[in-house]
């Protein structure tokens, strides 16, 4: 397999919230983004401990599955430089979020973005709209032909937020999942304020799991199997059954956290993770219907 090529640089840490995923940045940590090959023709972008894109080369151009903060944009075009001299002609957004979406402002200069329409809501709605929303959406499902390369993008239901989609190379056998699929070692975020629900992932994951795919590449995190999607799967389905567990047995919102086990998932329960100090509450109140 085709070593790893590795681009040493600086990324700006982001952080999910407000209402619709509002990045707030902080001190930028040193990163090295690489790219490494999945399958012929496909290879991932990996910041380690955040973000992975998918680069789908062709011989009539590039398709990129989302690029991080803006910042990123001298990087990730560097190493696509490394294995292709195609342009980038396509960005597919997996959902709206500024750490998937924010290298749009620079692609959309020469290249098509593309995502699902509650994903643009979210990025043109609210009192602080977030740039480069895609000016082409779709509702259900779509397709990109570039090079004799068929892309699919699929909204099976909500998850991570309203607006997540997923990215399938049927020739391939590969599906790109945004982040409703992540591999960080920590609970799952999800963005209630954005339409999402831990509830609806599992359903929507499912359908995921109807495709005829052997690789994951997910929104954070290294790439993965079919099979790591599914015990994820089951991941999901055990927290949402010990949490409902706790509810029936009177634990109140406030102390549940400090009950729920999750090691034995391979999660923490770390109070600086986005889950924990956003999402927790909110979980706990989508789960409390659950349980009675």
């Amino acid at each position: 397999m085709r070593r790893p090529i590795v681009l040493a640089g600086v990324v700006v840490a982001g952080l999910i919230a407000g209402v619709i995923g509002e990045a707030r940045q902080g001190a930028p940590p040193p990163a090295q983004l690489r790219i490494e090959a999945v399958k012929p023709g496909l290879y991932a972008i990996l910041n380690p401990g955040a973000n992975t894109l998918a680069v789908r080369v062709t011989n009539d151009g590039v398709l990129l599955v989302d690029d991080m903060f803006e910042p990123n944009y001298d990087q990730i075009i560097a190493l696509i430089k490394t294995v292709t001299s195609q342009p980038v002609k396509y960005v597919v957004s997996t959902h709206h979020h500024p750490d998937h979406t924010g290298g749009n402002v620079r692609f959309m200069q020469y290249a098509t973005i593309v995502g699902h329409k509650n994903a643009r809501a979210a990025m043109t709605g609210g009192p602080k709209p977030l740039p480069g929303p895609p000016p082409v959406t779709f509702t259900t499902e779509a397709a990109i032909h570039l090079g004799g390369a068929e892309v699919q993008m699929h909204y099976l239901g909500t998850g991570h937020t309203n607006g997540d989609i997923v990215v399938y190379f049927p020739d391939l056998r590969v599906i790109a999942t945004g982040d409703l699929f992540v591999v960080l070692g920590r609970v799952p975020y999800i963005d209630y304020a954005g339409g999402g629900s831990m509830r609806g992932l599992v359903p929507t994951v499912d359908k995921a799991l109807t495709f005829d795919f052997d690789t994951v590449i997910p929104g954070h995190g290294p790439v993965s199997t079919k099979a790591d999607l599914q015990k994820y799967k089951t991941n999901v389905e055990t927290l949402q059954t010990r949490t409902r567990e706790l509810i029936k047995q009177g634990v109140p919102k406030d102390q549940y956290l400090s009950k729920l086990k999750v090691d034995d998932l391979g999660w923490n329960l770390d109070p600086a993770t986005l889950f924990v100090r956003s999402a927790a509450g909110a979980f706990y109140d989508e789960m409390v219907s659950g349980a009675k």
